[in-house]
């Protein structure tokens, strides 16, 4: 894990803004920049991974072509050891710094950076959905997922030594709960409410 300056709030400043809620909380990109303008602030990355006083904010982009979602496992070359061989739904990682002039620019910025380093997706629609917080691993503690949907064609992954990868029909889901990581089970369940058809 290489030391940076990463994107970062007060622990206490998201549960007064937010509510100290576990799981999905259903709220706007406006709202998120807004306190990221206000509360987001750099810290050294290393500092920040074991201190539960701040959470870290990671844009975390679903990707669906159609009707099939993308599915990926962490392979042991990746350097977060406690996410090692568990299926993920979720494509992107920490804002930096060098990513914006202001929080809310590193935040956006990050995200697209992320996007374009980690997948190769011919994007057609991108929304934001809400905001992931789960205390059930000491990962989870100290991050804040911003979740977003990622509408268009998957082409393949970029960081091949990092991820296996399926396209999942959307149907099929619910069969990978049990081998998830904590937020994919999240936002798993959060698309299965929303974009599973209706009878």
């Amino acid at each position: 894990m290489k030391d940076e300056k990463i994107l970062v709030v007060r622990t206490e400043d998201v549960y007064e803004e937010f509510g100290k809620f576990e799981g999905f909380l259903k709220t706007s990109l406006e709202e998120l920049l807004d306190f990221l303008k206000r509360c987001g602030f750099f810290r050294d990355r290393l500092e920040a991974e074991y201190d539960e006083s701040t959470k870290q904010i990671i844009p975390y982009v679903v990707i669906l072509d159609g009707r099939k979602v993308l599915l990926t496992k962490r392979t042991t070359k990746q350097s977060e050891k406690r996410l090692h061989n568990l299926y993920s739904l979720g494509i992107g990682g920490h804002a930096r710094e060098e990513d914006g002039n202001t929080p809310q620019e590193a935040f956006l910025k990050g995200l697209e950076r992320e996007m374009n380093e980690e997948a190769e997706v011919e994007l057609k629609e991108l929304e934001f959905l809400g905001l992931i917080n789960s205390s059930s691993t000491e990962v989870s503690k100290v991050h804040l997922g911003a979740l977003f949907v990622g509408k268009g064609k998957f082409v393949s992954m970029k960081e091949k030594e990092l991820f296996e990868w399926h396209l999942v029909e959307f149907d099929e889901l619910g069969k990978y709960l049990g081998v998830m990581e904590g937020w994919s089970k999240i936002a798993a369940n959060v698309l299965l409410n929303l974009f599973r058809p209706r009878n």
